[in-house]
């Protein structure tokens, strides 16, 4: 019976024990069906809820594609990826990304994108980019700023540019969003309408948007690299005017820009100007009128500078936030001082000055750079530096940098590579590899040694260049000498024929007798009769006796005078008389075995119609030429009595002669 309880009861607790456990598995069950339950129906309502959602963008898509095909040209295209490129910020709705490859035979419209951009708008939220590349001068029509609704990303590539400041004053073009947060321009050259640029020129300047004037306040990145600008047009502007004009409206836009607009770019980081070369004289100190609070790269390169414009001399006064002020591949000849407006800052920054002209550096200026500019540092190498004895100074300053550290020495570092570029003898080594003498400091004391002999040697090279051109012009120095200064050298020859009545016997033909009177005659008696040195002439109209046969008057004539000026021409070699007078004044220079004949030349002679003796005389005879620079400084040597004018008081000879050569030097024609 014992037994037969105990099994009984085991078997009781047999089946209480398993009917717990199939109430704990039915539990479990029951608890996980409700669990897979709920899950079941959150993705579900998930799913759903992305199925829609995909539905609606697929639709979305198709209806913006619909619309682009309406407006754009068939060498666009339109993506829709997941965002737009760096640095534009996530998108709010559909990103849309409009690409055109524009050829030479199609203009590209603005207004065609910026009403499609509106139809779409009119569907769904947008966030639009605009990617314009041109090729075989393909030409885009795109109006300064370059508004349009949503627009966040445009890039312009190698395209010829139409239309660009016909929005300029158009107050619509303000009442749109700045949405644009990166623009990127490049390789283009803007046309612009010579009469309509004439027409800006002339306007208001005050009446200037504030979107033409500002562009993209909102963007993070400006890339302007490589913009050229040309005119088309009938109408042509003179150079003069031109000016004019645009000094007028540079003025004007300066002033109002001062006083009216201050652009706050508060997103910009990035302003790139680079290889674009036609910077107005007043473009930088308008640069600095604005606001850059978040800049950190400015970049010049490439623009043409010969000098570093003053307003980027203050680092960090205009541009709290810069790191780069990139100033490579110009001509800045200059390594002027910047002054540090953050010298606490532990944001350092860098002027890159790499590929300039700069051919020396003084070891002040590095002092300065190491102990003055905490907040940056200046790159000078890759400059054609000329390592002379005035850079010892600057390399053992380098070399002692190395040993001492000072603040900055890590970004100077490059110093110590700092190559040569002339002489040659040193071309291409570091300046910290040089000896004193390899720089030419070795032979100081030398080249100071040398001085007196260097001096006596330039001075013996001037006296025997002196004393060539003497030589060599000693005719012209002894005529100029006397006519303009009135001195007679001793070895000069001088006449003393008093007791002739004339100082000249002027022979010529009847035809050339406007040229003798006009110009011979006036100059050598008229012109100067107020002066000491003037001469009284022999003329045969004038002075032969009446009555008295021509030959006897010719022959009294040119002995009563001191010489005999004959002026042949073509005209005097055909006249018998004026033959007859050329041999009667030889004959009287033979009597008097001296120079009696004063012989000019006018014009072209016929050789072959010249008598014999004429020949001979121009062979053996210096003659004077009326086209010579000379020819009245020569006419009144030959003429001049240098005796009787020593005699005269030499103090008022001077002052006489002072006042012919003022008359003689500018003849009468």
């Amino acid at each position: 019976m014992m037994l037969a309880a105990y099994m009984y009861i085991n078997f009781l607790l047999f089946c209480c024990m398993n009917k717990v456990a199939m109430a704990l598995e039915t539990e479990k069950t029951s608890l996980r069906d409700n669990i897979l339950e709920k899950i079941y129906v959150t993705e579900s309502s998930d799913l759903h809820s992305m199925i829609l959602n995909t539905s609606a963008r697929k639709y979305e898509t198709l209806r913006a594609r619909k619309i682009f095909d309406a407006y754009m040209p068939s060498y666009c295209t339109l993506d829709t990826p997941e965002r737009l490129p760096h640095p534009i910020s996530e998108a709010n709705g559909l990103v849309l990304m409009v690409s055109c490859d524009v050829d030479g035979s199609h203009i590209w419209s603005f207004e065609l994108f910026r009403a499609m951009v509106n139809d779409m708008l009119k569907l769904t939220e947008i966030d639009v980019g605009l990617s314009l590349s041109c090729r075989g001068n393909g030409t885009v029509n795109l109006p300064w700023p370059m508004r349009a609704n949503n627009l966040r990303y445009l890039e312009v590539q190698a395209c010829y540019i139409v239309d660009h400041y016909t929005e300029a004053y158009e107050y619509k073009i303000d009442e749109l969003p700045d949405t644009i947060e990166s623009f990127r321009m490049k390789d283009c050259v803007i046309i612009n309408d010579i009469s309509y640029f004439e027409y800006q020129l002339k306007s208001n300047a005050f009446l200037l948007t504030r979107a033409s004037i500002c562009g993209p306040e909102n963007a993070k990145l400006f890339a302007y690299v490589n913009i050229t600008a040309t005119f088309y047009g009938s109408k042509s502007l003179a150079l003069k005017e031109f000016r004019n004009l645009g000094k007028l409206y540079t003025k004007n836009i300066t002033i109002m820009a001062a006083n009216t607009v201050s652009c706050q770019y508060r997103n910009l980081v990035v302003f790139d100007q680079s290889q674009t070369k036609n910077h107005g004289s007043t473009y930088f100190q308008d640069l600095i009128g604005h606001s850059y609070p978040v800049l950190k790269v400015l970049n010049f390169s490439n623009t043409e500078l010969y000098n570093i414009p003053p307003s980027l001399r203050h680092w960090r006064l205009n541009f709290p936030k810069l790191k780069v002020l990139d100033l490579t591949n110009n001509h800045i000849s200059d390594l002027i001082i910047f002054i540090d407006h953050d010298p606490d800052s532990s944001d350092k920054g860098v002027i890159n000055l790499q590929y300039n002209n700069l051919t020396s550096v003084s070891d002040n200026q590095l002092k300065n750079f190491f102990e003055k500019h905490s907040s940056f540092y200046i790159d000078v190498q890759n400059n054609p530096f000329s390592c002379g004895c005035e850079m010892r100074d600057v390399k053992h300053f380098i070399l002692n940098n190395t040993k001492t550290k000072p603040r900055n020495s890590s970004e100077y570092s490059y110093l110590r590579g700092l190559k040569c570029q002339n002489p040659k003898s040193v071309a291409g080594r570091e300046l910290i590899t040089l000896s004193d003498a390899d720089i030419g400091c070795g032979s100081e004391i030398q080249v100071l040694q040398s001085g007196p002999i260097i001096i006596l040697c330039v001075l013996v090279f001037v006296l025997f260049v002196c004393l060539v051109v003497i030589i060599r012009y000693r005719v012209e120095i002894k005529i100029l000498a006397f006519t303009r200064f009135n001195i007679v050298f001793p070895c000069q020859q001088q006449d003393n024929l008093d007791n002739k009545k004339f100082d000249a016997f002027v022979a010529y033909s009847q035809q050339d007798s406007d040229w003798v009177l006009k110009n011979l005659v006036w100059q050598l008696e008229t012109k100067l009769q107020n002066h000491d040195q003037r001469f009284h002439l022999c003329l045969h109209q004038r002075d032969f006796t009446v009555g008295a046969p021509i030959a006897e008057n010719i022959i009294n004539s040119i002995e009563r005078s001191r010489h005999t000026i004959l002026v042949i021409s073509s005209n005097f070699v055909r006249s018998e008389w004026c033959l007859m007078e050329f041999r009667t004044a030889f004959h009287q220079s033979l009597i008097e075995k001296r120079r009696h004949m004063i012989i000019i030349v006018m014009g072209d002679l016929p050789h072959g119609e010249l008598d014999t003796d004429i020949k001979r005389c121009l062979k053996t005879l210096t003659y004077l030429e009326t086209h010579d620079r000379l020819f009245w400084d020569k006419l009144v040597y030959a003429l001049s009595d240098k005796q009787r004018l020593r005699r005269r008081g030499r103090n008022h000879s001077r002052l006489a002669l002072s006042h012919q050569s003022h008359y003689l030097s500018s003849p009468k024609y």
